[in-house]
């Protein structure tokens, strides 16, 4: 037999008192680094085609900002996973739209490039030029600091040439984070 008769204040357990703090943590939903490009990709007048390969493109970007893949993997990828036939033009000019997204510097696929990317969005002054200049001609004797080689190449002074590389130095290499 089931006694109905209980009255409702007996049902239920009240194992706090006034003074207990609630410490439910709120959930927030954060969009990821690929959210982000996602929506300015979607705001770009492309078709249904390009869409889908611009999106798989941004899906092997890198949480720091990089696509490690090589194209022509890319164009493997989307024929034998997603029956998306297409060629490597193709997804080079998808890639020249997302490298123009924010933040600088992403779906760059090296260091240089990704310095490269953000240097041509600045305002072309002088050290810009240089730095520009340096990172496209001389980028490797710029990351060994073979500064007397670079000065005498471009044929420019020592403080133009710290003009540029502090230019440089305030750049973003990992663009994704």
């Amino acid at each position: 037999y089931i006694d109905d008769d209980i009255p409702s204040y007996k049902l239920r357990v009240n194992n706090r008192s006034k003074d207990d703090e609630d410490k439910n943590i709120p959930l927030s939903s954060k969009n990821s680094f690929q959210d982000l490009l996602i929506s300015q990709l979607s705001m770009q007048s492309l078709d249904e085609h390009q869409q889908e390969i611009g999106k798989y493109i941004i899906g092997n970007i890198d949480d720091t900002g990089y696509l490690r893949r090589e194209l022509s993997s890319i164009v493997d990828d989307l024929a034998f996973i997603q029956n998306i036939s297409t060629t490597e033009d193709e997804l080079l000019s998808l890639l020249t739209i997302i490298q123009g997204f924010d933040p600088p510097g992403v779906g760059a696929r090296d260091l240089q490039e990704c310095l490269l990317l953000q240097l041509n969005r600045k305002n072309k002054s002088q050290p810009i030029r240089n730095a520009v200049t340096m990172v496209e001609h001389y980028f490797n004797e710029f990351t060994k600091k073979h500064y007397d080689k670079i000065i005498n190449n471009m044929d420019v002074s020592k403080r133009m040439l710290k003009n540029a590389i502090n230019e440089i130095l305030k750049l973003n290499p990992k663009p994704g984070n």
